[in-house]
């Protein structure tokens, strides 16, 4: 299978960072291949998450002036353990404050749902049915998520 996310990171500021994401994607990639779908998808999710958190943190220390939804997303993340996902709200509006990009416009993004479901049936409920074509729309959804990611830290703060 072709590596979506092979070369994007170069010569961006998340350089430093892309071996891990890759690692963790290809570790998920790994675990599905010998049949452990359900940790794959959980690793998928993870890589997506800290790169969510690592891209939000970039660009709240690029802008000065924080509008009100990033100020309560620092607030919250200060005093609770925050997932960082595009899932919520507050999350996805901070990030739309700090770039004027709508993730939940892209072409990925009903397939990152999912993905996200899925993720939660097994992390939350113990779902273990997942197999090697879920786990790979998965990991394939995560690096689409990350591709993103990248390239929206690229224009807004490089």
């Amino acid at each position: 299978m072709h590596d979506t996310t092979a070369n994007i990171y170069k010569n961006t500021p998340l350089a430093l960072l892309r071996p891990k994401w890759d690692q963790l994607l290809a570790e998920a990639r790994s675990l599905s291949s010998a049949g452990q779908h359900a940790i794959a998808i959980i690793i998928a999710a993870a890589a997506g998450e800290w790169a969510t958190e690592l891209v939000l943190e970039r660009l709240m220390d690029a802008v000065k002036d924080h509008s009100k939804s990033v100020r309560d997303l620092i607030d919250m993340s200060e005093r609770l353990l925050v997932t960082w996902s595009f899932e919520g709200d507050r999350v996805r509006e901070a990030f739309h404050d700090l770039t004027g990009e709508h993730p939940d416009r892209q072409s990925w993004w009903g397939d990152w749902m999912w993905s996200r479901r899925q993720r939660h049936d097994i992390a939350h409920r113990g779902v273990l049915t997942a197999n090697a074509t879920v786990a790979n729309k998965c990991i394939d959804v995560a690096a689409l998520h990350i591709a993103y990611l990248t390239e929206v830290v690229k224009k807004r703060a490089p």
